[in-house]
């Protein structure tokens, strides 16, 4: 889901997350209607199925990567041995066996985002929602974060909230809104094409990064 700032994507990610109602229509998950949930029905339906990575990551700072990773386990009180061994097998997926022991403050950010990633994945969630995940990375960390999420998240319905346009090159399609309407969709191939709203904003941000390479190459 792709366009410029105030177009509507964080609104349409609040009612996807069942965090806001819409003004009209409905939205349903795993058959349920979210405007007929209570609160403690919404909550649950939300851990139970939904996984989110946010910009920031949301660790704490307090805990190592591995106690991070395990702590949705623990919550639901699996056996803390199992949580440990599950935690440490995703740590080793997302490229981080090394790092387990290491605090949050101690780790860059790509691997503070992949030790978000793997926290999530290691529920098995329904449908992952990735919100500007990688928007405050550089573009090959990136690469390499949306790569795990390739591997690790087959299977998983995945909806990537973004505003650089590198993120969803290989989705299987591109959604484009404008003032609050979707006005485009197809993969991105299609839309570089025959599309006009996602062609303006990759020519735009194409011409912005070679903007920026002469400026720093200067």
């Amino acid at each position: 889901i792709v366009g410029a700032s105030g177009s509507g994507k964080s609104t349409l990610l609040h009612i996807l997350g069942g965090l806001d109602k819409p003004t009209s229509g409905r939205v349903s998950l795993m058959g349920q209607d979210l405007s007929q949930l209570s609160q403690k029905q919404l909550s649950r339906l939300r851990n139970q199925h939904l996984g989110f990575v946010y910009q920031f990551h949301h660790l704490l700072p307090e805990f190592s990567a591995l106690e991070n990773v395990m702590m949705p386990l623990l919550i639901g009180k699996r056996p803390k041995e199992q949580a440990r061994e599950r935690a440490l097998l995703m740590l080793e997926k997302v490229g981080l066996k090394d790092r387990v022991q290491h605090r949050p403050g101690e780790l860059s950010g790509g691997e503070r985002q992949r030790i978000a990633l793997a926290r999530v994945l290691l529920r098995r969630p329904r449908i992952l929602i990735l919100d500007e995940a990688t928007a405050s990375l550089d573009s090959v960390t990136e690469q390499a974060i949306m790569q795990t999420v390739d591997k690790l998240a087959c299977g998983i319905t995945t909806v990537i909230i973004a505003h650089r346009l590198s993120t969803v090159v290989n989705c299987d399609r591109v959604f484009v809104f404008d003032s609050g309407r979707l006005v485009e969709s197809g993969p991105h191939g299609k839309l570089l094409r025959s599309g006009t709203a996602y062609k303006k904003l990759w020519r735009a941000q194409r011409s912005g990064a070679s903007v920026q390479r002469a400026s720093f190459y200067a």
